[in-house]
């Protein structure tokens, strides 16, 4: 009996510990398919459409890093420092000064992929009678755009506008673009933080060869006010094993999270309370711009852009991404223009995605093509002429 007894008490311990081992084995097995489905979703699925969400280290060719730090503006960053800024080329007033406008902004204020004759900015000139004056910068936040007007002191005209396209909310708290976008190497700027309740400038860190190199290496240190530090709550992932991990990271990026619902990646830091304060920089920042015209004497304007996605939430879904922007320029009587209500009453969704530049690979996301700049300029010239905007 005894002995029986303990054949069944040793069958016992033995099916347990198989049970355990079994359960193990299932454990490791299910864990390793998992992680397998992450590399997969990862390296050939989300990596391949949405580059700028993951991090890899930066390829340094020595000799374009010299160029970069020869030429490179140390107070906005780019373009090449000047003693002197330049518009874009007005054919229909070729000469410089009496300008009656001076545009600042990025690529929408500038007019990318369009030539100097279909850009907004002359053909406003045309309908105005008077030189406008373009000095946007692609890829510019709104914080180096106001830099830019900040340093021309050149700068007479009647009216000064600043362009802001949604997606400057995210440049302007950010100091490295590479961080974003995973492909400008060199692309330092300044941003404005908070020192209690006034703005300051945060200069561009990073003025030597070493310090880049350092940067690159240890970017937590070297960019202590990057919002889109590596790995961090909402920058991009360095994808490595385990892929569980960096799904989950991503996850937790509420620009990601943003684009997995269909909406743009920016929208979160249209927020008033968002982490981040994009939009309470933003609109300090436009602030300082409204305060610094009218100290120089000059009528101010902040016009705001639509993009492809956020005119098709307005347009269908009377959803307007911008409009807690608008509300603060409007407390703070700052003069603006959200263009998303004229481009409304003009055109329907499909019609908008046509006056962009058309991408290969991303559908309605572009610049404006020459149809869509003389429709911006159309706005503009109702609007003055409906303020009574006069060229002296």
């Amino acid at each position: 009996m005894k002995d029986n007894i303990v054949e069944d008490g040793g069958a016992n311990q033995q099916s347990g510990k198989a049970r355990v081992v079994f359960s193990l084995a299932t454990l490791t097995v299910g864990l390793a398919l998992m992680e397998l489905v992450a590399f997969c979703a990862v390296e050939f699925v989300l990596l391949p459409r949405a580059p700028a969400f993951f991090f890899h280290q930066p390829r340094v060719i020595e000799s374009e890093l010299q160029q970069y730090l020869e030429v490179h503006d140390p107070l906005l960053g780019w373009p090449a420092r000047a003693e002197k800024v330049v518009s874009r080329p007005i054919p229909a007033y070729p000469e410089e000064g009496d300008e009656c406008i001076s545009l600042y902004g990025d690529s929408f204020t500038y007019g990318d992929d369009v030539d100097d004759a279909e850009a907004w900015s002359n053909l406003l000139s045309v309908q105005l009678g008077c030189r406008v004056a373009n000095y946007g910068v692609g890829g510019y936040g709104t914080d180096q755009a106001f830099l830019r007007y900040s340093k021309n002191g050149q700068d007479r005209s009647h009216l000064v506008i600043l362009g802001i396209f949604p997606e400057n909310l995210i440049r302007n708290v950010n100091q490295y673009r590479y961080f974003l976008d995973g492909v400008t190497v060199f692309s330092l700027k300044p941003r404005f933080i908070f020192d209690g309740d006034r703005l300051k400038l945060v200069n561009i860190p990073i003025q030597t060869a070493e310090e880049f190199h350092s940067a690159t290496t240890h970017p937590v240190s070297a960019f202590p006010y990057e919002v889109f530090l590596p790995n961090s709550w909402n920058g991009p992932v360095t994808p490595s094993f385990p892929y569980l991990g960096v799904i989950t990271r991503l996850l937790m990026s509420e620009r990601f999270r943003d684009g997995l619902r269909g909406h743009p990646s920016w929208e979160s830091f249209f927020r008033e309370d968002h982490p981040s304060h994009a939009l309470r920089i933003t609109v300090a920042i436009a602030r300082q711009f409204s305060d610094l015209c009218r100290s120089r004497g000059q009528e101010c304007l902040v016009i705001i852009y639509p993009t492809g996605r956020s005119f098709k939430q307005f347009k269908e879904y009377d959803h307007l991404a911008t409009r807690p922007l608008g509300e603060q320029l409007e407390r703070q009587a700052i003069p603006y223009l959200d263009l998303h209500y004229a481009f409304r009453e003009r055109v329907g969704t499909e019609e908008f995605c046509g006056l962009l530049v058309e991408s290969p690979s991303v559908r309605c996301m572009g610049h404006f093509n020459a149809e869509g700049n003389r429709l911006v300029a159309d706005i503009l010239y109702q609007h003055l002429v409906l303020y009574g905007f006069r060229h002296s």
